[in-house]
């Protein structure tokens, strides 16, 4: 494969709209306050390494683990196994999705290509990253590694393999910096417009009908926050029935949210008392979801 960079004028580059979820592991600034050249005493420097390092490696082995059965639809499926054999492929080609992710300092950046011509049905993408933000969202609180990010849609170019650069990176970005502001998963604008486009969709070819379906399940696991904006809602319903299957994250996260409120309270830290205040709230209004058993294929996809 030819890596060698290609200059803007080479015509190499494909431009696409693309959905970036942009995921930052909150902490990380206090973590390595104070911080210079590496330590003598190698139990300080092992203590150094847990408190920052260990939270990004486990963020990024945590997506990896995730992304793999994202990327790979289950070829066991009990609803492709129901359908005639000359149908078989048409199944594949409705599962197939392709997310990527690109590593940022304390943070991911994971994305699809909108205008993958390989893909059939790109809301399949756009579930991954709602699936994969809303996830990495509870797991982070019940681990206590909160984190905070974003799920935005907009032209970007690949630069090289995996490496995506434009409007869409930075729209992400800028949604998780500047309003996200506490642990939860802001979704953008221009999402929620391409969701709802292809959930009032007419057309009834197979692949339609599949992106109509899956994007009527996405909106389901969006909640309007007190700002607002929308956020994946982790804790409704939607979200425990076609995601998340561990309920017992529940009362881990919402024992670190409790610890977090009160903590910043009695230190009169404003911020971010009225920040995990939010937060509680949240939690409190919507009690654990016992993840529904035997559940259907989402969409009749994701099986």
């Amino acid at each position: 494969m030819d890596t060698t960079p290609k200059k803007p004028d080479e015509g190499g580059f494909a431009c696409h709209n693309y959905c970036v979820a942009f995921i930052d592991l909150l902490g990380q600034r206090e973590a390595m306050r104070g911080q210079g050249l590496v330590p003598s005493d190698r139990t300080q420097l092992i203590a150094k390494f847990r408190d920052s390092i260990g939270g990004i490696v486990t963020l990024q082995h945590e997506a990896e683990a995730m992304l793999k059965t994202l990327n790979a639809p289950n070829p066991n499926s009990p609803l492709k196994a129901q359908l005639p054999a000359d149908q078989h492929e048409t199944w594949d080609a409705m599962m197939r999705t392709r997310v990527t992710t690109q590593r940022w300092s304390d943070g991911l950046v994971s994305f699809c290509c909108l205008g993958d011509q390989e893909i059939k049905c790109h809301v399949n993408g756009v579930f991954a990253l709602i699936g994969l933000t809303g996830t990495i969202a509870l797991l982070g609180l019940a681990q206590k590694r909160p984190v905070r990010g974003a799920i935005e849609i907009a032209w970007g170019v690949e630069l090289h393999e995996g490496e995506l650069y434009g409007p869409a990176v930075a729209r992400a970005y800028e949604l998780e910096s500047e309003v996200a502001q506490y642990p939860r998963i802001v979704v953008g604008p221009q999402t929620y417009h391409f969701l709802r486009v292809h959930s009032e969709s007419t057309d009834q070819d197979v692949f339609s009908q599949a992106n109509r379906n899956l994007a009527r399940i996405c909106l389901d696991m969006l909640f309007q926050d007190e700002d607002g904006y929308l956020k994946v809602h982790y804790l409704g319903g939607a979200f425990a029935r076609w995601v998340n299957k561990s309920p017992d994250l529940y009362p881990l996260a919402r024992a670190f949210v409790v610890e977090q409120f009160e903590k910043h309270q009695r230190e009169l830290n404003t911020k971010l008392a009225f920040r995990y205040a939010n937060l509680l709230r949240y939690f409190l209004a919507h009690p654990a979801q016992a993840a529904s058993n035997g559940a259907p294929e989402a969409a009749s996809t994701h099986g």
